[in-house]
C-alpha cells in the first residue's frame, strides 16, 4: 500500500497543482491498486464528474428568469460544458485504448471550456457576473493540473 501512495505522490509531484492531486486521488479507494494510467482514468473521471455537475448547474439556471444578455452568456456555458462532458468521455475512451495523444487532446477541452464561458461574460457593457464563477474557475483549475498529470503519460 505505501508503495502506491509513492506513486501518487511522485506523479502529483510533477503536476502544477501536487496537493489537489493527491487529496483528489487519495480521496478515491481504487488509486490504492492503481498504476500510471490508471491514476489518470481516475482523474478523468472526476473531471467528468465535475463537468456533469456544472452543466446540470447551469441547465437549472437557464429555466430562471433573466436579462437576454445574461441567458445568453449561461446558454453558452451550457454548451460548452456539454462539449466538455463529450469530449471527456472521448477522452476516457482514448485512455482505455492507449491513445495517449487523443486523451490528452480531447481532455484539453475542459481548460478552453472554462475560459470561454467566463470570456462570454466579459463581451458585452456593461460586464456580467457569472453566478457559477466560483465553480468554473475551480474546474479550470482542476483540468489544468489534469492536463499537467496526463501530459506525464
Amino acid at each position: 500500500m505505501q508503495k502506491r501512495h509513492d506513486l501518487i505522490d511522485d506523479i502529483c509531484k510533477k503536476t502544477i497543482d501536487d496537493k489537489l492531486c493527491v487529496d483528489s486521488l487519495r480521496a478515491d479507494p481504487r488509486s490504492s491498486s492503481a498504476d500510471k494510467k490508471g491514476l489518470a482514468h481516475i482523474m478523468l473521471q472526476l473531471s467528468l464528474a465535475k463537468a456533469n455537475g456544472t452543466y446540470n448547474q447551469y441547465l437549472v439556471l437557464m429555466k430562471q428568469p433573466m436579462e437576454p444578455i445574461l441567458k445568453q452568456c449561461i446558454q453558452i456555458c451550457r454548451d460548452n460544458y456539454y462539449i466538455t462532458v463529450t469530449e471527456l468521455i472521448s477522452s476516457i475512451k482514448y485512455l482505455d485504448e492507449n491513445d495517449f495523444f487523443n486523451a490528452k487532446s480531447d481532455a484539453g477541452a475542459a481548460v478552453t471550456c472554462t475560459v470561454t464561458c467566463e470570456e462570454s461574460f466579459t463581451e458585452w457593457h456593461p460586464i456580467r457576473k457569472d453566478p457559477l464563477k466560483k465553480e468554473n474557475d475551480a474546474f479550470f483549475h482542476f483540468n489544468v493540473m489534469l492536463s499537467s498529470l496526463l501530459n506525464l503519460l
